[in-house]
């Protein structure tokens, strides 16, 4: 214990409060978080040139419907959302740029949760994607499954084209 000495010349001494305040228990643990393989967020790429594209998701398999190019007024860079997908663009094995989204009405499935929607889920989302120089490979990642579907790189304006 240390000793102060008070402004009138008598000692005073120090209370350790965390002896006053303990109850005894063991301070808890952290949980464990269990990190997946997969690599962080790259750098947003900044660009003015876009694609759009049109997936849809039927019945658990997803198609690519369709892919338009889009300039927008300025540059911006690419949105950072949490979603169960992602469009992941790859240079070789180097991750160059994410996108997450959620179809509409599909989110994380739930083991125990019935009726699940999915099964019989028809739906379809547009997603801006940077029209980059960079990449080499595009991948549809369903994150909830590590499922993963190739899509072309660069697009090709598409009118009903299907990934497998």
């Amino acid at each position: 214990m240390a000793w102060l000495v008070a402004a009138n010349g008598e000692q005073r001494k120090t209370i350790d409060v965390s002896r006053a305040l303990d109850a005894g228990t063991p301070a808890p643990t952290a949980p464990e978080i269990a990190i997946g393989p997969g690599q962080p967020d790259p750098a947003p790429l900044v660009e003015r040139a876009q694609w759009v594209l049109e997936l849809q998701w039927t019945r658990g398999e997803v198609s690519l419907l369709r892919v338009l190019p889009l300039e927008l007024p300025s540059a911006q860079t690419t949105p950072r959302v949490m979603g169960r997908f992602a469009l992941e663009l790859f240079e070789g094995r180097a991750l160059v740029e994410r996108m997450r989204f959620d179809f509409p009405l599909l989110g994380a499935p739930e083991p125990d949760a019935t009726p699940s929607l999915a099964r019989r889920l028809n739906t379809r989302i547009a997603i801006m994607f940077p029209a980059t120089r960079r990449g080499t490979r595009l991948e549809l990642l369903d994150r909830a499954t590590n499922r993963r579907w190739p899509l072309p790189w660069p697009p090709r304006l598409l009118a009903d084209a299907s990934i497998d």
